[in-house]
């Protein structure tokens, strides 16, 4: 390749290693067990201050005065599997304020196959599950005969340090995607870069076949500005250290005022070219680097 290849070689392995590889190394060697109950909604369904005189609402035989619908997002959040014999206490939601839950429903799982349950008493629900895979989550859902939004969470956990509260949905934007939007765009860095690879290995192999097979040539050159040209464009898959001992022999005959040695220049570029790294398994190297990279991180937003 063009004498940028050779910094282009080495910038984008060093991005690779900066930029793409040590994210998702620390990502996985500290990756730990983490558990997150969020309240995603709370939404009034009757309230005291508007019923009707002599309107009587009741849910189950109970007599309301006000309902509400709180959702809850239970997820895996770490990026370890949390299995039923790692629970010593299971996920347990308290209403405050002694407001009484009616009835809880399970939304939606994901997988559809999590087995998941949600049991209640008078004023707490108890989530209980078999296994819990990174990503893993469920919405479910208390009915409770208060407006208030009030609630408490607890669990124990082998793994898991404390419980994530979140008493409102996060915001989109984290850290995590600001980490991983940047490795998202160093893959794609490495993937442009090792294009030049792909595209610069036919004329490598060419000339390669052509020096072990005996067929390769050098013209006759009228200058060595002329030489220079010819070399740079017919060799251009080497990087700027693998073409040096060329250029070197080349300026010092120029500077000797010598005449165009052929054979020695043959010589040098045959010893040059065929010691050369492969642009190919660079450049395979460096796309799969990109490749896992991209597909890390973009799986990596994905969970988020």
């Amino acid at each position: 390749m063009k004498d940028n290849f050779g910094a282009i070689a080495v910038v984008t392995l060093a991005v690779a290693i900066l930029g793409v590889i040590v994210p998702i190394l620390w990502d996985y060697y500290s990756g730990q067990k983490g558990i997150t109950l969020t309240l995603m909604s709370h939404n009034e369904v009757i309230s005291s201050s508007t019923a009707v005189e002599e309107l009587e609402i009741n849910y189950k035989g109970t007599k309301l005065p006000s309902l509400s619908r709180m959702t809850f997002l239970i997820e895996n959040t770490g990026n370890k599997p949390i299995v039923e014999s790692d629970v010593v206490s299971p996920i347990k939601i308290e209403t405050l304020n002694k407001s009484n839950i009616l009835d809880v429903i399970v939304d939606s799982k994901t997988p559809n196959n999590l087995d998941l349950q949600a049991m209640k008493n008078s004023q707490s629900v108890v989530i209980k599950f078999t296994l819990l895979n990174p990503g893993d989550k469920a919405f479910v859902s208390l009915l409770v005969d208060s407006n208030e939004e009030g609630f408490a969470a607890t669990s124990r956990i082998a793994g898991v340090q404390d419980l994530n509260v979140n008493h409102t949905p996060p915001k989109t934007l984290t850290i995590w995607v600001l980490l991983w939007i940047p490795v998202s765009i160093f893959s794609l860095a490495l993937l442009l870069a090792s294009s030049i690879g792909f595209i610069q290995y036919p004329q490598e192999l060419r000339v390669k076949e052509d020096i072990r097979n005996g067929r390769f040539e050098i013209p006759d050159f009228k200058s060595y500005e002329e030489a220079r040209k010819w070399i740079k464009k017919t060799i251009n898959f080497l990087t700027s250290g693998e073409a040096a001992p060329i250029f070197d022999v080349l300026a010092e005959q120029e500077e000797k005022n010598s005449e165009f040695n052929r054979e020695l220049i043959s010589n040098v570029i045959n010893k040059s070219v065929l010691r050369s790294m492969s642009n190919l398994k660079m450049a395979l190297v460096v796309s799969s680097i990109g490749l896992f990279g991209l597909y890390y991180a973009l799986s990596s937003l994905g969970d988020l």
